[in-house]
């Protein structure tokens, strides 16, 4: 329960910091990195459900090599907590935030704030869906 709860803290902290920023500095993700090894210390899991957690980071953090559209601190990110929620959970994980991020989009681009290419910040998001996924 603790290790949930410093992970939701780290995540809000790095959320507000991207927002602010449009970055979030390496030390964080190294500290959710090591919050990450703990919780799963803490969790009981195998490695496959662990390895399984990771692969939707680590397609995010392709498609921000590939294509410069994202950034590679949201895949880091993602991949830490794909860490603690294993596999099925970080899909649904992703999922999520990747529709709260388009339903605001949308609604921005409605009310002509935004334009097409405009950057958004994905970790309030993924913060969002983090707090949803976890209370299932």
């Amino acid at each position: 329960m603790w290790n949930i709860l410093l992970v939701t803290g780290w995540l809000i902290v790095a959320g507000i910091m991207d927002v602010r920023t449009r970055r979030v500095p390496v030390w964080m993700l190294a500290l959710g990195g090591v919050l990450a090894a703990w919780a799963v210390f803490c969790q009981y899991g195998g490695y496959p459900e662990v390895l399984k957690g990771c692969l939707p980071g680590l397609l995010l953090v392709a498609v921000a090599f590939a294509t410069k559209k994202a950034g590679y601190g949201d895949g880091i990110v993602l991949c830490c907590l794909g860490v603690v929620l294993g596999g099925e959970r970080s899909l649904l994980l992703f999922g999520i935030s990747l529709f709260l991020i388009s339903l605001c989009a949308l609604i921005l681009l409605a009310l002509r704030r935004v334009k097409r290419n405009t950057g958004l910040p994905f970790l309030p998001f993924l913060a969002v869906a983090w707090i949803l996924v976890v209370n299932l």
